[in-house]
C-alpha cells in the first residue's frame, strides 16, 4: 500500500456532531434521529499525538476519535499525523445516544479537513458504517434530521427523512445497558404477520415522523423485534411508557438503550412528564432537546 504525504492548510480544526436516536422503536438497525445534543472535538497541530477530555486509559492510538482518522488515512492512502485533540462532550457513553458515532464521524471529518480532500456525504458515510458496522447512527449523526438506510453487500443506501418540528425529552437512566448485552436476547426469527406488522408499523412511522401526525407516530410505535426483549434491561421502562401509552405520546427505547425517547410538538407534555419523573424516578435524568436539523459540522481556524 502506498501513502502520499501531504501538508495540512489550518492550525486548528473543530469538529461538532450530533447525539443521535437509532432504531426509533420499529426501525431496528436501519431508523435514527439527529438531536441537538452536540459533541465537539478540536484538533491542532501537534509533535506528538496528544488525547484530551477523556480517561486516561483512552489517551493513545487506541482512542475511537483517532482510529477513526487513521482509518480515513488507510482509506486515502496518506501518512499518519500527530495531532492534540481535545474533547468536549457530556453525551453519556453506553447509554443509546450514539456515543461512538459522535467519536467516529468526528474522526472522519477531521482527517478529511486536515488534508482538505473534499469528500463527499456519502463517502464520509461508507467510511463511518465500514467502522460502526451499521449505518443507523452515523447517517444521522451526518446528515441530520433523521435518516432510513439499509446495506445492500458494502454499500450503503440511505433515505434523507425531513422531520416536523417535534420537541425531544431524552430520559437517561444513571446506568449503563451494553449492546452486546441487549442484542444478546434478540429473537433469531420472527412469525410472517409480525414482519408484516413491524414493516407496515414502520412506514406509518416515517410518514408521521414528516407530517407532524403526532397522534399517528404514537400509534406506530408498536414495537415486535427488539424493545419487548430489551426493556428488562431498563427497570423505569414499563411505567414510563404506561403512562406515554396512556398519553399518547410517542416513545422508543433510544438505541440499545438505557435511554428512552419521547417527542412531541407541544414542549408543555414533555414539561408535564419531567416532573412526574422528578417525584417518582430517583434514578433517572433528563434533557430537552429538538431534532437536529443539521448534521456534523467543521470550523476552521
Amino acid at each position: 500500500m502506498w501513502y502520499v504525504k501531504v501538508q495540512k492548510r489550518y492550525s486548528m480544526i473543530s469538529v461538532c456532531v450530533p447525539a443521535t436516536s437509532a432504531n426509533c422503536c420499529v426501525g431496528f438497525d436501519c431508523l435514527g434521529m439527529a438531536v441537538d445534543w452536540w459533541a465537539h472535538f478540536t484538533f491542532e497541530e501537534s509533535d506528538t499525538l496528544i488525547v484530551e477530555g477523556c480517561p486516561d486509559e483512552f489517551k493513545g492510538k487506541n482512542n475511537l476519535v483517532v482510529q477513526a482518522f487513521y482509518t480515513t488515512c488507510d482509506y486515502l492512502h496518506l501518512e499518519y499525523p500527530t495531532f492534540k485533540l481535545t474533547i468536549d462532550t457530556d453525551v453519556p457513553f453506553a447509554r443509546g445516544l450514539g456515543s461512538s458515532s459522535t467519536c467516529v464521524v468526528a474522526g472522519i471529518l477531521a482527517c478529511d479537513a486536515w488534508f482538505k480532500k473534499g469528500m463527499d456525504k456519502m463517502e464520509i458515510l461508507k467510511i463511518a458504517t465500514s467502522i460502526e458496522g451499521h449505518p443507523d447512527n452515523v447517517a444521522p449523526a451526518i446528515f441530520g434530521q433523521a435518516t432510513a438506510c439499509f446495506m445492500e453487500r458494502e454499500d450503503v443506501k440511505m433515505s434523507l427523512v425531513p422531520c416536523a418540528n417535534y420537541h425531544c425529552l431524552a430520559i437517561v437512566p444513571r446506568y449503563e445497558v451494553k449492546t452486546s448485552q441487549t442484542r444478546k436476547v434478540l429473537p433469531t426469527g420472527m412469525a410472517f404477520k409480525d414482519c408484516v406488522s413491524q414493516v407496515s408499523h414502520a412506514l406509518v412511522f416515517i410518514q408521521a415522523l414528516q407530517q407532524g401526525n403526532e397522534s399517528l407516530l404514537a400509534s406506530s410505535c408498536r414495537d415486535l423485534l427488539h424493545e419487548p426483549y430489551r426493556r428488562q434491561f431498563i427497570k423505569e421502562y414499563d411505567r414510563i411508557k404506561k403512562y406515554c401509552d396512556l398519553k399518547q405520546l410517542p416513545m422508543w427505547i433510544s438505541g440499545s438503550g438505557s435511554t428512552m425517547m419521547v417527542v412531541s410538538l407541544e414542549k408543555s407534555h414533555l414539561v408535564e412528564l419531567s416532573k412526574i419523573l422528578e417525584s417518582c424516578f430517583s434514578e433517572l435524568d433528563y434533557r430537552f432537546l429538538t431534532i437536529a436539523k443539521e448534521g456534523a459540522f467543521i470550523k476552521y481556524e
